[in-house]
């Protein structure tokens, strides 16, 4: 039961970090992972784990870069195949030559071999540290799809070697022919590996699909099941495993070109299974790392020969070096020209130099690297320094994440969806109405068709109405401001009329009671919009509790809801009593502000006026529609619910990535819980 409860904790330590990351979006999740696992260390369990580095790439490095793998832009990649491969082999080869001599000088105690096996260890950049960031941090396209193929093919080059490097350390022999021979044979042998085991697996699929074996739960099966087998027979063959996975995960993406109906409903799948693993592997990757760091500091800090001050001074150093190691490979190199595709090749881009430069970030490879040094040499002496390698490519893990998380994001492109303007705020609606459209036309289905195609069509007029709006920012901004302060009057009118229709009789005390409940929901989205939500969701909590605690409520709702399907006449008739009070206060707000034309700013009142017709229209014509539209409005109302929970996740998701800042998300959220009351609340007053 250890080694579970040990599983659950740090499956909440995930849970944690990205609730942590929800509320300061501006440190990087893997930092936050990282603290979390050094504080599971410390945790006083019975359970202790001790990182197999074998085990590690197999379960852990296998299916995400498999996974990444099959996510990558395949163009992309092709077309910067170049800088990638200097990259991926030409910049980890004279990493692990400066950087070995480097340490083995600055600390004697360090043999050149071993010094050679900590370069090759700090070498490769990692894919999840990379995809962690370029997540959140607004890097150019191209600079994105750079590193992303650099960490899928450095791996390989990096470990391979790091086990020359040891193999040297350990035997004492090292020969430079036979270890750029063995390199040859590695990568080309991985990569051949992994195409030729997935188009066996492909034949086979097809094979049981001839048979009329079709079940997606059992093809999802032997998707996961595809980088752990890729791996481990790459290995027995002695190739490269990364690479195996690597072009397994690429020849995969092609392979979802298919559009049968069996491709498509796997897809479906896949797609929901592999993010739930994607997601828990890459919290579980750092949060082991961070559980390993406790012991690997105190070896160093309690005795190793060295001061603590001077191992923090080594870290720092050798962290700088290689940035600068990187920076000159890529400027002199002649990357970023091409990259950039600059007509003027003499002239490097500087910026995407640094940025390309301090994305260099090191994790989960490195630390398995790093605690795979055997303890012994050939002749049964101690590996010198081993706990100090250790020590520093874990501090170096440290700090590359900690220098990318600070200066990236003040380095990384200001474009106009990142400050307050009111043109950001224009751009931004247009991505988040896109983003809708988009999901919408994925769940779309035969049943509900007309309706959702209803409620894109009301995003596409959302989308035209916010292009057309005045380029002059400031007149704009006054704009929105006088029609808050007017919607407020105009709540104020439908109050006032409300009363004076229940005076007349024409409403009754229940109705007029419910509209005005109506009416202070709106209010509360225009004054204290986010707000609303959070009121909302505490009333429907305590509505359920309510009934959960009292069982005579409970009893009471359930009759009232097998009433009302018993007697759905009578919904229907509350419903109609709404809509005509609706379209009477939409007419009567019409008149009086038809009345103060003269008085304010056209491009202020006439889009209410129009608005408040448009209301009175859409209730005048509900009213008069045949029964069989009845199911119509309510697929239009669960669309629309699922469109406003879509912006709703996409505004959260853009601000946590850093795209927007906390004040636009506010007023983003603010104008989607206006939207969501106004738009959405007719059916709660039935």
């Amino acid at each position: 039961m250890d080694i579970f409860y040990y599983v659950l904790i740090m499956l909440a330590a995930i849970l944690i970090s990205n609730v942590i990351n929800r509320f300061v979006p501006f440190v990087s999740i893997p930092l936050i992972q990282i603290g979390l696992g050094v504080l599971v260390a410390f945790l006083p369990l019975a359970f202790e784990l001790n990182l197999n580095p074998e085990l590690f790439l197999v379960l852990f490095i296998a299916p995400l870069l498999f996974n990444d793998g099959k996510r990558s832009d395949r163009q992309a990649l092709w077309n910067l195949r170049a800088p990638i491969l200097m990259l991926a082999l030409g910049l980890v080869f004279v990493t692990v030559l400066v950087v070995g001599y480097f340490v083995n000088w600055m600390i004697p105690t360090i043999p050149l071999a071993a010094a050679f096996a900590l370069a090759a260890a700090l070498a490769p950049t990692d894919a999840v540290a990379v995809g962690s960031l370029s997540g959140r941090i607004d890097l150019p396209k191209k600079i994105t799809h750079l590193l992303e193929g650099e960490a899928l093919m450095n791996d390989a080059s990096g470990l391979v070697a790091f086990q020359f490097a040891i193999a040297a350390m350990v035997t004492g022999v090292f020969s430079l022919w036979d270890a750029s021979v063995e390199f040859v044979v590695v990568a080309v042998g991985g990569i051949i590996c992994g195409l030729v085991l997935t188009f066996i697996k492909f034949r086979f699929l097809k094979w049981m699909r001839k048979l009329g074996m079709e079940d997606v739960t059992l093809h999802m099966l032997i998707q996961i099941l595809t980088p752990f087998v890729i791996y481990l027979v790459a290995e027995e063959f002695h190739v490269s495993g990364i690479l195996a996975v690597v072009a397994a995960g690429i020849m995969h993406a092609f392979e979802r070109k298919k559009m049968d109906p069996m491709s498509v409903k796997l897809n479906v799948v896949s797609q929901g299974t592999w993010s739930v693993i994607i997601f828990v592997l890459n919290g579980l990757v750092f949060i082991i790392l961070g559980t390993q760091l406790p012991d690997i500091i105190q070896v160093v800090w309690e005795n190793s020969g060295i001061s603590n001050l001077q191992v923090l001074f080594y870290i720092l150093l050798i962290t700088f070096g290689l940035i600068a190691i990187r920076f000159l490979w890529i400027h002199f190199g002649w990357l970023i020209p091409h990259l950039m595709k600059k007509e003027d090749m003499s002239k490097p881009n500087l910026r995407a130099t640094v940025l390309t430069s301090l994305s260099g970030v090191r994790g989960a490879v490195t630390l398995a690297s790093a605690l795979s040094i055997p303890f012994v040499l050939g002749d049964g002496s101690p590996f010198p320094q081993r706990s100090l390698i250790i020590c520093i490519a874990s501090g170096v893990i440290l700090c590359s994440l900690i220098i990318a998380t600070a200066i990236l994001p003040i380095l990384a492109r200001k474009d106009e969806t990142k400050s307050d303007s009111p043109r950001a705020e224009q751009t931004m609606k247009l991505t988040v109405y896109r983003y809708v459209i988009e999901n919408l036309g994925k769940e779309v289905d035969a049943e509900n068709k007309a309706a959702a195609q209803a409620v894109m069509d009301d995003y596409r007029q959302r989308m035209r109405d916010v292009q057309k709006q005045d380029l002059d920012m400031t007149k704009q901004r006054d704009i929105e401001i006088g029609q808050q302060q007017l919607r407020l009057e105009i709540l104020g009118w439908e109050r006032e009329n409300t009363q004076l229709l229940l005076k007349n009789g024409e409403i009754d005390e229940k109705t007029a009671y419910r509209y005005e409940k109506y009416i202070d929901a709106l209010e509360n989205a225009l004054t204290h919009k986010l707000k609303t939500r959070y009121r909302m969701m505490g009333m429907m909590a305590k509505r359920l509790t309510r009934q959960l605690l009292h069982p005579k409520e409970w009893k009471r709702a359930r009759e009232r809801i097998a009433e009302m399907k018993q007697d759905p006449e009578r919904g229907r008739e509350q419903m109609e009593i709404i809509r005509s009070l609706r379209e009477k206060n939409a007419a009567f707000v019409t008149e009086k502000l038809n009345e103060r034309i003269g008085d304010m700013n056209p491009a202020v009142i006439w889009p209410l006026i129009n608005e408040n017709k448009r209301v009175a229209e859409q209730m005048r014509r509900d009213r008069v529609v045949p029964k069989s539209r009845e199911k119509f409005e309510q697929q239009k109302k669960d669309v629309q619910l699922q469109a406003v929970q879509l912006e709703r996740d996409i505004i959260q998701e853009l601000f946590e990535k850093g795209k927007i800042s906390r004040d636009l998300a506010r007023e983003l959220r603010q104008n989607l819980s206006l939207y969501e009351t106004y738009y959405l609340g007719t059916e709660d007053l039935a």
